[in-house]
């Protein structure tokens, strides 16, 4: 009728009336609803402390350490927890595990530190807690590769200029004798390059494989950092 109301005049009527409701009732049932969170299991051993660094599984991380785990326990690569979550980016895990005496400076088998881990990831966020609470950001890898040469090699601009503004050696060389900058013409991270010179990156330091400096290597190549590169060089 007129009310919106729906008249009940015959036994389709009536039919009508109990489909709609019966309709209403699976599309209420339909709903998504929020996943309630797991709750921690009985136990919790190394690996699935790992797994929940990794996962940010929060209180099956506050399990294990309730019940004596190791914080600074090695998986096969020998990373820690800590490293795990350095390199997910789960800033809430980190200070938890910050806060219950991870070392900040553990390494893996290639040396590597929770440092190098943050900047490979991009997690501006996570190398700042780092560095606010003590970590080397001059620590060396098995090639002699600082955090620095990480967050060129891998194009994370921000990173990058975090740690030069916390004052980070623009000219250290790796095994193989490379600077950042080395690293930032081969790869053409223009940004990095115009970032690195315009911190005053030395443009004359040759490594030891080429013995060729940066500009050597960007004449190989015809790209906008050839100028840029050329310009600063002649300045000096």
């Amino acid at each position: 009728d007129k009310s919106g109301r729906l008249l009940l005049e015959t036994p389709a009527d009536l039919q009508n009336l109990l489909l709609l409701r019966k309709t209403k009732k699976q599309q209420k049932a339909s709903v998504t609803r929020p996943a309630a969170a797991s709750p921690a299991p009985y136990y919790v051993d190394e690996e699935d402390f790992f797994k929940a660094c990794d996962q940010a599984q929060e209180l099956v991380i506050e399990k294990y350490l309730s019940t004596g785990g190791d914080i600074n326990a090695c998986d096969t690569f020998e990373r820690t927890g800590l490293h795990r979550a350095c390199s997910q980016g789960h800033i809430d895990v980190i200070s938890k595990l910050l806060e219950s005496g991870a070392n900040i400076n553990s390494r893996d088998k290639l040396w590597s530190t929770c440092v190098h881990s943050a900047c490979r990831g991009g997690h501006l966020s996570v190398l700042k807690k780092l560095l606010n609470n003590g970590a080397n950001m001059t620590a060396k890898d098995k090639l002699d590769s600082t955090p620095l040469h990480v967050s060129v090699r891998t194009g994370n601009h921000d990173c990058a200029e975090h740690l030069i503004q916390c004052g980070a050696d623009l000219n250290t060389q790796d095994r193989e004798g490379d600077t950042p900058l080395h690293d930032a013409v081969r790869l053409n991270r223009f940004k990095i390059i115009q970032l690195l010179l315009l911190h005053g990156a030395d443009t004359h330091i040759t490594n030891q494989v080429t013995h060729s400096c940066p500009l050597d290597r960007v004449l190989q190549w015809q790209n906008e950092a050839k100028t840029l590169l050329m310009e600063q060089h002649h300045r000096k």
